[in-house]
């Protein structure tokens, strides 16, 4: 049985930013998106479903609307190239970087949701050690050297797997590309 897709504005079950008609329409203007299109229903759900919590890894700008609300997007606060957003709409840039992370999905599904096994651990910076008495973290970096682009192990696992994701959400994350740098915004 297929999941049922939830794309409910700031819902607090809801598991999409974009519903399945506007995801298709959206799909049509991008390359490979026919095939995505003719994919059964249940494959089109379960990749925006995959995508998006692919995009819910990310840290982006601004709050969320509501303290109920279940995924990042709508927030307040956003303001991206000289648009604001509030939470009345999810900006494009999310729904567009949704479907073309599904698309993606749809393609190779392990590309978003992983190979499994130890060797195909993505490179990237992980809980090394938890201590809860004064509440004491350390982190550490793996590089795992086989088909890794990790520059920088400290990027986020999207963006290290999808390079154009960052340019597609440029503004609204916490991590803008500025010349070529990547800057870390932080208040």
């Amino acid at each position: 049985m297929a999941p049922t897709l939830d794309c409910t504005l700031g819902g607090p079950t809801a598991n999409s930013y974009v519903c399945l008609p506007e995801a298709e329409a959206i799909a049509a203007n991008i390359i490979g998106g026919d095939e995505w299109i003719a994919l059964t229903e249940e494959e089109k759900v379960y990749s925006l479903i995959a995508a998006t919590a692919m995009l819910e890894t990310l840290q982006y700008r601004g709050n969320v609307c509501s303290p109920t609300q279940r995924l990042k997007w709508p927030r307040e606060g956003v303001d991206c190239e000289g648009r604001p957003f509030d939470c009345t709409a999810i900006p494009y840039r999310i729904l567009e970087g949704e479907v073309m992370l599904a698309i993606q999905m749809a393609k190779d599904p392990g590309g978003i949701i992983g190979g499994g096994g130890v060797d195909n651990a993505p490179a990237g910076t992980f809980v090394k050690r938890v201590k809860l008495g004064d509440l004491e973290q350390e982190f550490a970096q793996f590089n795992n050297n086989v088909g890794s682009n990790c520059d920088d192990c400290s990027e986020p696992l999207a963006f290290q797997k999808f390079p154009w994701l960052q340019a597609v959400l440029s503004c609204l994350t916490d991590i803008p590309i500025v010349g070529g740098a990547r800057i870390i915004g932080r208040v």
